[in-house]
């Protein structure tokens, strides 16, 4: 019996190659530059698409001409850095934009950074806040965003040396499977036509988007101003269990870190390194791993010889209140950034 009248007559046979071909041209749609261009879930992807927005918004600022800029790059625990954070008396001669995104990696960073520069605005200072969760290479999933959505083909072409063969492999996925690369939030999804808001993945209808994007990107939502113990605990078991079951100070950031700051030494630019403070159950991980020595102080070794500034908010700053376990109150932020200006700006 050939092959043919094998196939005629039991063509059940070929089922799952109809699926397979089905699945893969559904999965082509997620080609279309509608869900590349702009195709905002929530978090992540609203935060790298405003930062983009943010950028041109910045390069046509006319008050860049006329006050000291401030950058501040970051992940999430940076949002609350803000021009309402600088002392009153000093605050009307600053303009101050923030670029932190979630999860963020120094390689990001380093990328906006010299974007800005080559557009030829120069900033006075950059505060450059770091987590050592960002550093450990075995955490792949910090740099999976950042791909994604932060990183276009020339970046690609610089960072890729440095990316753990785990991640490449990942990313190459992401670009087999479209659907992989979009990563859809079926929930938000069936959530959004039920409710009849689908243009809510248009930026000039999403809420989240248009909160970013009335400010110079702060972000003021974590405003508690007495500590949710039972939440806190809850969190710290939460949080430790996603970056702290283990710590590694990995390779691929490092040299990213030193890129950013050779480059501000080089172009004259102040430079504040800020170790975000946490909340002292999850810090106890931390001093688990002995994270001071095999994170914070290599950093520090590398970036003395630039003139780099360091403050390490968990034994520099008094304020103790956390929205949750890797994130202080806006409040604390008042106190930090006065601290900052009226310690290591004095000279602006």
């Amino acid at each position: 019996m050939g092959l043919g009248t094998v196939l005629r007559t039991k063509s059940f046979l070929l089922y799952p190659l109809y699926l397979f071909l089905f699945l893969l041209v559904i999965d082509k749609i997620f080609l279309l530059p509608t869900f590349h261009e702009e195709f905002l879930q929530a978090g992540n992807s609203v935060f790298y698409f405003q930062r983009k927005s943010l950028a041109k918004r910045m390069f046509a600022d006319d008050k860049l001409n006329q006050t000291n800029l401030a950058l501040v790059f970051g992940d999430s625990r940076s949002y609350p850095f803000s021009e309402l954070g600088i002392p009153e008396n000093k605050r009307k001669s600053w303009t101050l934009y923030n670029f932190s995104v979630p999860q963020s990696v120094p390689m990001y960073s380093y990328l906006n950074l010299n974007q800005v520069l080559e557009k030829g605005v120069k900033p006075k200072v950059v505060i450059l806040s770091l987590s050592p969760e960002a550093f450990d290479d075995t955490k792949g999933f910090l740099l999976s965003p950042f791909l994604r959505m932060g990183c276009d083909s020339e970046c690609r072409d610089l960072v890729w040396d440095y990316i753990p063969s785990k991640e490449k492999w990942e990313y190459v996925l992401d670009h087999i499977f479209a659907v992989r690369g979009v990563e859809l939030n079926l929930s938000l999804f069936t959530s959004r036509l039920k409710q009849g808001k689908l243009k809510e993945y248009k930026s000039l209808y999403n809420k989240e988007f248009q909160l970013l994007n009335y400010t110079k990107g702060d972000y003021l939502m974590y405003g508690s101003m007495e500590n949710p113990e039972e939440k806190l605990k809850k969190d710290t078991a939460r949080i430790s269990n996603l970056y702290m079951r283990s710590y590694k100070m990995g390779t691929s950031q490092l040299p990213f870190f030193e890129k950013f700051i050779k480059l501000t030494n080089e172009k004259g630019i102040k430079t504040i390194v800020v170790w975000p403070k946490v909340y002292g159950d999850y810090y106890q991980f931390y001093d688990k791993f002995n994270v001071r020595d095999v994170w914070w102080e290599k950093i520090k070794a590398v970036g003395k010889p630039y003139g780099t500034i360091f403050i390490d908010m968990n034994t520099e700053s008094s304020c103790n209140l956390f929205n949750d376990a890797s994130h202080q109150s806006v409040f604390c932020f008042i106190e930090q950034m006065d601290s900052i200006w009226r310690t290591h700006l004095q000279e602006f």
